[in-house]
């Protein structure tokens, strides 16, 4: 069992247990997604130590790939003159093994 805190975002003020966001070192209310203010640096070190933070989604869908550069994780797309980039920062997706580029051009 991790931390119970209550939110203090105007309009929320639940108990629950909120998870803390690793990048922005913020703690989100679970309840209205809002970041807690009232955490100690002690509380969030300890919600970090027990795994009470928020976890990577990752995408489901056939043919996703992760970039490289923005960490997204869709499928690619493919440019007109036969690149394949990332669809979310249009980033060259040239690591991605000859196997895989041409499945994936085969399919579409």
């Amino acid at each position: 069992m991790g931390f119970l805190i209550c939110c203090d975002n105007k309009g929320c003020f639940q108990m629950m247990e909120p998870l803390l966001d690793i990048k922005t070192n913020d703690v989100i209310c679970t309840e209205c997604g809002k970041p807690i203010n009232s955490v100690t640096s002690f509380a969030k070190i300890q919600m970090k130590s027990l795994g009470q933070t928020t976890r990577i989604k990752r995408a489901t869908t056939s043919w996703a790939v992760e970039c490289r550069y923005c960490g997204a994780s869709l499928p690619p797309t493919i440019k007109p003159d036969g690149k394949i980039v990332c669809s979310h920062c249009s980033a060259h997706l040239d690591y991605l093994s000859e196997p895989f580029v041409r499945s994936f051009l085969a399919s579409k």
